[in-house]
């Protein structure tokens, strides 16, 4: 079950209490926000004449629902951290708590950036979807132009597929669904033409959600599942992320809509992504069933709560299965 806000903020302050002098106390009430579809995301922001800066600046806390997610949430932090020092618009990390020193799950504190979701401003804004694309695209290149750091390659640790066939593997290990452990098995057929010589940094999870704008700064938050690897992976995830929002919507008016704007939304998004980098489409067509069979994945884990509480609504979970299922399916004939 989640902390209530009051709780991490307490556990959190009395954690500072020890380490610097005097208290520290609330400047804002702490809120739990809707956060990540296996995340426990918090707002907070204390303040207190012995705290350093970092402490004292408006921060948001993640708590993963599974204890056993520390090692990742490891990575994530330490990838995050990086592409932050690097320049690149990602929150910075402040601290990461273990499991079992204040929850049993790990507490990762990181800097909180300004901004609404650019999936809200699209929401708010129909007409500036086009133009907020184009940003979401040209934030995507300015990332895979980044270095990857020395001490991550392209081995399993921090390999963008793994990480992203991650889920699938551990519920096809429970037995939770015999049509998912065979499409896993028709995928890992495709791993080795996955590689590529020269990897870069990958969000993994690249899409309106996650990023966040404001005036003219756009921030990429939630780096759960980024890794190394080749670009068109994090490209083939956000053209498929871009037309699931149709698929999710509740009302079937609001989806019909959604679906005559998201093929123009996707032409927009990979023709200025071609602005900034080229794309090769048989890469893009070869990576297609790896995010497809995740979304797959993510409907089995949310429909047996395999992360707490239920995150969608029955008739989304049924739709985006359907969808994935048979996308998945047409995707990946004649690649295995």
């Amino acid at each position: 079950m989640a902390p209530a806000p009051d709780a991490v903020s307490t556990a959190l302050r009395e954690r500072l209490a020890g380490r610097f002098p005097g208290a520290a106390s609330d400047v804002e009430v702490p809120v739990r926000l809707t956060g990540g579809f296996d995340f426990w995301v918090y707002s907070l922001h204390f303040g207190g004449p012995g705290l350093p800066a970092q402490w004292a600046a408006p921060l948001v806390a993640r708590i993963p629902a599974a204890p056993e997610r520390y090692l990742q949430v490891q990575q994530e932090s330490r990838l995050q951290d990086w592409v932050a020092a690097q320049g690149y618009p990602a929150p910075s990390l402040v601290e990461l708590v273990a499991p079992g020193e204040l929850f049993g799950s790990p507490v990762q504190v990181i800097s909180r950036v300004p901004g609404i979701t650019m999936l809200a401003a699209m929401q708010a804004a129909p007409w500036h979807m086009r133009r907020l694309t184009g940003r979401l695209a040209a934030a995507q290149a300015a990332l895979h132009r980044l270095p990857a750091p020395d001490w991550a390659d392209s081995g399993p640790e921090w390999s963008l597929v793994e990480r992203q066939l991650s889920l699938t593997r551990r519920l096809v290990e429970l037995g939770t669904d015999p049509g998912l452990a065979q499409a896993l098995e028709r995928t890992e057929r495709l791993l080795p033409q996955l590689e590529v010589s020269e990897p870069v940094i990958c969000h993994g999870d690249f899409h309106p959600g996650n990023l966040l704008v404001g005036g003219d700064t756009v921030s990429v938050i939630d780096w759960t599942v980024a890794g190394i690897g080749d670009r068109h992976g994090d490209i083939a995830r956000t053209a498929w992320l871009l037309r699931l929002g149709a698929v999710m919507t509740e009302k079937r008016a609001e989806r019909l809509v959604l679906q005559t704007l998201v093929p123009g939304l996707s032409r927009t998004y990979l023709a200025r992504y071609r602005h900034e980098l080229p794309v090769d489409a048989a890469r893009l067509r070869l990576w297609a069933p790896v995010p497809l069979l995740h979304a797959w994945a993510m409907t089995v884990a949310d429909e047996q709560e395999f992360f707490g509480q239920s995150a969608m609504s029955n008739g989304s979970r049924v739709r985006v299965a359907a969808w994935a299922q048979k996308q998945f399916r047409r995707r990946i004939e004649g690649l295995s």
